[in-house]
């Protein structure tokens, strides 16, 4: 049964990210925080200070923040660039092979389950993408982050 999976084709990839747009909070902390540098002059401290300001608040790099920087006469990527990287999220944490076994086993039994409940011996697109759903419900898993831990 195993077997037939394996040769119905690749699973799809996850759903895209989702771009958050700025809580009214987060703008005018961003507006707040923006408001005490000058553009022209930006130091790599000041960059890294507005990074940090930033990540403390929860706002998160991409697209909705770097058109709100835009907005107010700043380059998200020449900040970024500023700082030196030294504020870069930390890696995603190492999976135990617990965790492996668990996500294994999950994904064995909801798949085996799905067979049975339609009778086919290949799955759907549409019942893979409930499988994955369930998965990342299950582990917490964000919408775009990878189901296997690729950094050895």
């Amino acid at each position: 049964m195993i077997n037939s999976i394996g040769s119905s084709g690749s699973m799809p990839p996850p759903p895209p990210r989702s771009s958050q747009p700025l809580t009214e909070d987060q703008q005018q902390l961003l507006t707040d925080t923006l408001s005490e540098y000058d553009t022209e002059n930006l130091t790599s401290s000041d960059a890294q200070s507005i990074i940090e300001t930033l990540s403390d608040a929860g706002i998160q790099p991409g697209k909705e923040l770097e058109s709100a920087m835009a907005e107010l006469g700043f380059d998200a990527k020449n900040i970024g660039e500023l700082a030196g990287g030294e504020h870069r999220p930390p890696p995603p944490p190492e999976q135990s092979s617990e965790e492996i076994s668990s996500i294994s086993n999950f994904l064995i039994e909801m798949v085996a389950a799905k067979l049975a409940e339609t009778g086919q011996n290949e799955l759907s697109s549409a019942d893979k993408e409930d499988i994955f759903s369930k998965l990342y419900e299950k582990f917490g898993i964000d919408d775009g982050e990878s189901v296997i831990n690729t950094t050895a």
